[in-house]
């Protein structure tokens, strides 16, 4: 079994509760999603990306809106939502990233391990608010 890497965010304004802020971090993985290709709608709305939802909308009545144009059959809508769920099930993990960018997230980490619960494991063992301000006074 090959490694998966995550990326881990938290909000740029944690809370102080060690485990509130746990709570909130948001692991992403790394490369194609097959979920998102899968039920594309469906996981937009999961994960309450709305502008993209409505890109995916828009970007899709265009395209069968240029297919008819140039003369395709009735059955080129259903060609294009496969093709175009196929790559969005590249993109939708940085289309997630960017979301979270903009609502104030910040970048705490990456890893890489055998599973999710793995990269958890990894990431929980290394990672403690605490033991960054204890350096941090440590340095003073």
């Amino acid at each position: 079994m090959s490694d998966l890497s995550y990326t881990i965010y938290e909000p740029r304004q944690p809370r102080d509760d060690l485990v509130a802020r746990a709570d909130e971090l948001v692991f992403i993985k790394e490369g194609f999603s097959f979920w998102a290709m899968v039920g594309s709608v469906f996981w937009m709305v999961y994960h309450h990306l709305w502008l993209p939802l409505i890109g995916f909308v828009i970007a899709l009545l265009a395209l069968i809106s240029l297919a008819h144009q140039f003369g395709a059959s009735p059955d080129a809508g259903g060609v294009l939502f496969f093709g175009l769920s196929v790559a969005f099930g590249f993109l939708a993990n940085d289309i997630r990233r960017m979301v979270l960018m903009r609502n104030q997230y910040r970048l705490v980490g990456a890893i890489a391990g055998q599973s999710k619960i793995d990269c958890e494991r990894r990431f929980f063992r290394d990672w403690s608010p605490l033991l960054s301000s204890l350096h941090s006074e440590a340095k003073r």
